[in-house]
């Protein structure tokens, strides 16, 4: 009797959602919902936790000096994917379909732009794009869009939500809303893969991000991270890092990690010195005093990661240009670059798809107070993507002064780096009612097959309108 009662709620509360809900809102019943169970009731799916580092496993490394691909080394080119669900997963695919068609001709062969492709990094929505062409390679122009990109995944979690099992399992203290989607997601889109399996057969080193609630920071899933909680990345699930990437705080629970005892890996040279200079205003003085709590795991025994929106919804310069990653030497990026190849590279391409949107809200042009739900919609909204512009221009600056550097280094006579940095957004498409329709688009894990269709042809349309691409491609002929 009582699981027909289970059953019947469930449909009833399908059928409610699906014809009386606003859309936008939906997603907040499988908060609600998860959330309500009596805590007596158990079940059987359990938190899959990071593993500490051992001797073992040390030559297997999620860093750059592992995993980067083994192209050319004249030409070093990032791709950086911003947040945006099902909207900035499309336009990040449509680059990667841009690249795969343009071809470019470096050293006397032609290849394709997308074989030159050394990063990926990424945030939230972008991070589904990312980590499965990190995957799979090849395989996303066959199967992520019917997989992922017209799949209903809002609807697919508010059912997963409201399932019986899935009721028992988050009313436990040891597993939340997060857990349970990062358990479907590694089971139905991610194939159970871990970090050891990505970037293999010369795919592109990509970098997933989230934001740390603990100290308020960027947290990349790179083995440099891990390193300052005494853990080995490499057998984590690619699932779990992509749901901390997109864990939308208050629709979706943070996901955990575990911070472990002493290891020789946690203590580098660069956070003592970080912390010991005379002003705090240098972006390194905040990352090592974050990183630097990590050394107290009896202070700070568990981790709680967030959508990575949260810190930078662009996740260029959180990643890229974070002193963890590079090992605080981020002039040289010494991450990133050996003496020996700081000193070959020669063209640098840097592709931001921004997805992010101004939309406008019924409340406002009504003239009406927003609700409590509206509030915290545009309040999200607000924190995960005003600050973009801004981000995106400091980020440039920071890529320009890089340049700047290793320009310094270098004789009259040895040709210079450039860095050509493409931005793509929204604001670029020219008839103002196209660029409506885009903004319209809501930040939400389902679009229509059409709205899919024109955020990827969006995407190679504006590649073509960018100066500083064609600029690029035309330096490597």
């Amino acid at each position: 009797m009582r699981l027909n009662r289970f059953t019947f709620f469930n449909t009833k509360a399908q059928k409610f959602i699906k014809n009386k809900v606003p859309y936008r809102l939906k997603t907040t019943f499988f908060l609600l919902a998860t959330a309500t169970l009596p805590s007596l009731l158990t079940g059987c799916e359990h938190r899959i936790w990071n593993e500490p580092i051992t001797d073992t496993n040390i030559t297997s490394r999620y860093d750059f000096r592992h995993k980067l691909p083994q192209n050319s080394d004249d030409v070093f080119v990032i791709l950086a994917f911003s947040g945006g669900g099902t909207r900035a997963a499309s336009f990040s695919y449509g680059v990667l379909e841009k690249l795969r068609d343009t071809p470019v001709t470096i050293d006397g062969v032609e290849r394709r732009l997308l074989d030159e492709v050394d990063v990926i990094t990424s945030v939230s929505g972008g991070s589904y794009t990312a980590a499965y062409y990190g995957l799979f390679g090849d395989e996303i122009f066959q199967n992520f869009a019917p997989n992922f990109l017209y799949e209903n995944w809002q609807s697919r979690l508010i059912k997963l939500g409201l399932r019986p099992k899935s009721l028992m399992a988050v009313s436990r203290s040891d597993y939340n809303r997060g857990d349970l989607v990062a358990d479907d997601l590694n089971h139905n889109l991610f194939q159970q893969k871990t970090f050891a399996d990505m970037g293999r057969d010369q795919l592109p080193y990509v970098i997933l991000n989230a934001s740390d609630l603990n100290n308020a920071t960027t947290f990349s899933f790179t083995q440099q991270q891990f390193d300052f909680l005494c853990s080995d990345l490499s057998n984590y699930p690619v699932a779990n890092a992509v749901m901390a990437s997109s864990s939308v705080p208050g629709i979706f629970a943070p996901i955990s990690l575990r911070n472990f005892s002493n290891c020789t890996q946690r203590h580098q040279p660069w956070v003592d010195d970080a912390l010991n200079q005379k002003s705090h205003l240098p972006r390194s003085y905040a990352v090592a005093r974050a990183v630097d709590r990590y050394s107290q795991p009896d202070r700070m025994p568990i981790l709680r990661l967030v959508d990575g929106g949260v810190t930078d919804n662009l996740g260029v310069r959180g990643s890229m240009m974070s002193p963890v990653t590079q090992y605080g030497d981020v002039p040289n990026m010494a991450g990133a670059f050996s003496p020996e190849k700081l000193r070959r590279v020669k063209q640098v391409l840097v592709i931001v798809a921004n997805a992010q949107t101004y939309p406008e809200y019924a409340w406002s042009l009504e003239g009406k107070d927003p609700g409590l739900l509206q509030t915290l919609e545009a309040s999200s909204q607000a924190a995960l993507g005003t600050l973009n512009n801004e981000t995106v221009s400091v980020a440039k600056k920071d890529f320009l002064q890089w340049a700047d550097h290793v320009n310094s280094q270098r004789g009259p006579d040895t040709p210079q780096v450039e860095v050509n940095f493409s931005v793509l957004t929204f604001d670029q498409v020219a008839d103002k009612e196209e660029r409506a329709t885009f903004d319209a688009m809501p930040t939400t894990f389902h679009l229509q097959p059409e709205q899919v269709d024109a955020l990827r042809q969006l995407s190679g349309n504006l590649l073509d309108q960018s100066e500083e691409f064609q600029n690029f491609r035309e330096a490597l002929q």
